[in-house]
C-alpha cells in the first residue's frame, strides 16, 4: 500500500513538474508566432517549439494517468483519501505553484506598469521604456497563469479532502508547512518591496537626484504580487483554521522569524538616522558617502524603520493576540520567547557597535604611541555611538536580570544566555587570534618595525577582547546566578501528600508498620477505576501494603 502511494505520488510530482515547464515555455514560445514578432521566422523558436510541445504532450498523460490511479485509490478507501503521502504531495504542489504564481505575477505586473507611472529623464532610459513591450508582458503574464491554475487544482482538492477524512496529525502539519511558508515569503516580499516604494517616493517628492533612474513599478509590482498571496492564504486560515492553528508551533516559529527580521531591520534604520544626524553635527561633510543631501540619503533607513518597525509592533499583536486564546502556561512562554529573543538581537546590536567604536578609539590612543597618523574618527564613531545606543536601548527595554521564578527558569532565557556567552567566547577567541598575529607578526619579521599599519590591529582586537569579555562575563554571572535561583530537586521525606484537584474518586492510605523507619503516604486519585489503582499499585514491594477507600462510597479493599 505505501509502496504503491510512493510510487504514484513520485511520478505525479515529476510529471506535474514536466507538466509545468513545457506549458510555460510553449505558451511563450507560441505567442511569439501569435504576435508575428520579426524574429520568428528565426528556425531556432521553431525548433524549441517542437522541444516544447514534445516535453508538454508525454508529461500530461504521464501526470494524469497516474493522478487519476491515486484519485480512484483515494475515494475507495478513506485512509488512502487521508494519507500523509496523497497531503504530501497536495500541499507540495501548492507551495510551489504560490510561491511561482507570486513571483511570475510580480514580474509581469512591474513590466506592465513601468511604462504607466515610471517618469523618464531620456528616451534612452531602458530601465523605464516610453511604450509597453506586448509581447514581452504577455509571456511574463503566461507563467503566473499556469501556475494559478496547477495551485487552484491542488488546492481544492486538498480542501474537499480536508472536508471528507478530516485533517489530523500529519496531514495538518503538512498543511502548516505550505501555509506559514507561504505566508513567511510573500511578508518578507511585502516588507521589501514597500520599504523600497517609500524610499522612491519619498526621493521623487524630495526631487532628489538619488531617486533618479529608480522605479516606481517594480515595488508595485511585487508589492501587488506578495499582497494578493498573503492576503488570500490569510483569509482561509482565518475563516477555516485559525481556532486549531493558534496552538500550532510553525505558526509561532513564522512569527518569530518575522519579529527577529522586523527587530534587527529597524534598529539598522533607526541607527542609521541617528548616524547621519551625529555625523553632521560633529562636522562631517559626507557621512557615509552620502554627500550633501541628508534627507534624500535618510530615505532608506527611514523606509526601513517605518516598514519594518510598524509590522515588528503587528506581529508582535498577532503572537499575543495567539497567545490570549490559548493557556497561561502557552501565554507565558511566548511572552518570555519573545522577550528574550528581542534582547538576544539589540545585544548584538549594541556589544557590535561598543566594539567597533572602542576599534576606532584604541586606534586614535594607539597611533600616536607608534608614530602613525589616525584616520578621522568622527565619521565612524559616530555610526558605533549610534548603533550602541539604539541596541542598548531596546536591551534595557526588554531585558530583566531578576525577572519572575517562571521566567528566570524559561528554556527561552537558557537559550538566550548560552547564546550570549557562545557568541562572547567566539568573539574572544577570534580577538586572541589577532591580537597575537599582530604582535608575533612584527617578532617573527626580518626587520621589525614599530611605526607599522599593521600594528594597529593590536589596539583593534584588543578592543573585541574587551567588549566580548564584558559581554561573557556578565551574562556568566547571569547563567551563575540562575542556576543558584533554580529550586532544588525534592527528596522523598517521612510523609508526602498529594491533595487532590476538585472532588477525588479514590484516596490511598498506607497501614502503619511496626519497624520505625516506615513511611507513610497520602495519594489523592481521580478519574481512575479501583482496577486502574490496584493495578497501579501491584509494583509494590512484598512488604508494603495499602487501603483502598473510595470516597464515594464506605468500602474497603485492603490488598
Amino acid at each position: 500500500m505505501i509502496l504503491r502511494r510512493l510510487y504514484l505520488y513520485l511520478v505525479s510530482v515529476a510529471g506535474l513538474g514536466l507538466l509545468a515547464a513545457g506549458l510555460t515555455l510553449l505558451g511563450s514560445t507560441l505567442l511569439v508566432f501569435i504576435f508575428n514578432a520579426p524574429y520568428s521566422s528565426d528556425s531556432s523558436y521553431r525548433m524549441q517549439l517542437a522541444i516544447y510541445t514534445a516535453m508538454t504532450l508525454v508529461a500530461l498523460p504521464v501526470w494524469g494517468i497516474h493522478f487519476w490511479f491515486a484519485r480512484r485509490f483515494a475515494m475507495r478507501d478513506p485512509a488512502e483519501r487521508a494519507s500523509a503521502l496523497r497531503r504530501l504531495y497536495l500541499y507540495w504542489a501548492c507551495l510551489a505553484a504560490a510561491i511561482g504564481f507570486m513571483f511570475a505575477l510580480a514580474v509581469a505586473a512591474a513590466d506592465l506598469l513601468r511604462p504607466m507611472i515610471d517618469t523618464c529623464t531620456s528616451q534612452a532610459n531602458f530601465a523605464c521604456p516610453l511604450v509597453s513591450d506586448w509581447l514581452k508582458v504577455t509571456q511574463e503574464a503566461w507563467t503566473p497563469f499556469v501556475c494559478l491554475a496547477i495551485w487552484a487544482f491542488h488546492y481544492r482538492i486538498a480542501a474537499r479532502d480536508r472536508a471528507a477524512v478530516g485533517e489530523t496529525g500529519p496531514s495538518a502539519t503538512l498543511r502548516r508547512w505550505y501555509v506559514y511558508v507561504v505566508l513567511l515569503v510573500s511578508i518578507l516580499v511585502m516588507l521589501s518591496n514597500a520599504s523600497s516604494l517609500l524610499e522612491v517616493a519619498w526621493l521623487k517628492a524630495w526631487h532628489s537626484s538619488l531617486g533618479d533612474n529608480r522605479s516606481i513599478a517594480d515595488p508595485v509590482g511585487w508589492l501587488g504580487a506578495g499582497a494578493i498571496v498573503w492576503g488570500f492564504h490569510t483569509f482561509a486560515i482565518a475563516r477555516d483554521q485559525v481556532s486549531d492553528d493558534r496552538h500550532s508551533t510553525l505558526r509561532a516559529l513564522q512569527g518569530f522569524i518575522i519579529v527577529a527580521i522586523c527587530i534587527g531591520t529597524a534598529l539598522f534604520g533607526a541607527s542609521q538616522i541617528l548616524y547621519y544626524g551625529l555625523a553632521k553635527g560633529l562636522g562631517v561633510d559626507h557621512p557615509g558617502g552620502i554627500g550633501a543631501d541628508v534627507l534624500g540619503a535618510a530615505a532608506a533607513p527611514g523606509s526601513l524603520l517605518l516598514v519594518y518597525g510598524t509590522a515588528w509592533f503587528l506581529a508582535r499583536r498577532r503572537l499575543v493576540r495567539d497567545a490570549r486564546a490559548q493557556e497561561g502556561d502557552r501565554q507565558a512562554g511566548l511572552r518570555r520567547l519573545y522577550t528574550n529573543l528581542v534582547a538576544l538581537v539589540s545585544l548584538g546590536a549594541a556589544a557590535i557597535g561598543g566594539g567597533g567604536l572602542l576599534w576606532n578609539l584604541a586606534e586614535q590612543l594607539e597611533a600616536p604611541i607608534i608614530g602613525m597618523n589616525a584616520s578621522d574618527w568622527r565619521d565612524p564613531v559616530s555610526r558605533w555611538v549610534t548603533l550602541v545606543v539604539v541596541g542598548a536601548a531596546v536591551w534595557l527595554a526588554h531585558w530583566r536580570p531578576e525577572p519572575w521564578a517562571e521566567d528566570r527558569q524559561a528554556l527561552s532565557r537558557r537559550l538566550y544566555v548560552w547564546a550570549a556567552l557562545l557568541a562572547s567566547v567566539l568573539a574572544l577567541l577570534g580577538g586572541g587570534v589577532g591580537v597575537l598575529y599582530a604582535v608575533l607578526k612584527q617578532v617573527f619579521s626580518a626587520n621589525p618595525k614599530l611605526a607599522d599599519t599593521s600594528n594597529l590591529d593590536f589596539g583593534h582586537y584588543l578592543a573585541v577582547i574587551i567588549v566580548a569579555s564584558a559581554v561573557g562575563a556578565y551574562h556568566w554571572r547571569v547563567l551563575r546566578a540562575d542556576a543558584a535561583a533554580r529550586p532544588p530537586k525534592a527528596t522523598p521525606g517521612p510523609v508526602v501528600v498529594a491533595e487532590a484537584a476538585a472532588q477525588p474518586v479514590a484516596a490511598v492510605h498506607p497501614t502503619a508498620s511496626a519497624n520505625s523507619h516506615s513511611r507513610r503516604y497520602v495519594l489523592a486519585i481521580t478519574d481512575a477505576t479501583e482496577d486502574d489503582v490496584h493495578q497501579a499499585l501491584a509494583n509494590l514491594p512484598p512488604h508494603a501494603s495499602y487501603r483502598l477507600t473510595p470516597a464515594e462510597r464506605d468500602v474497603v479493599d485492603e490488598r
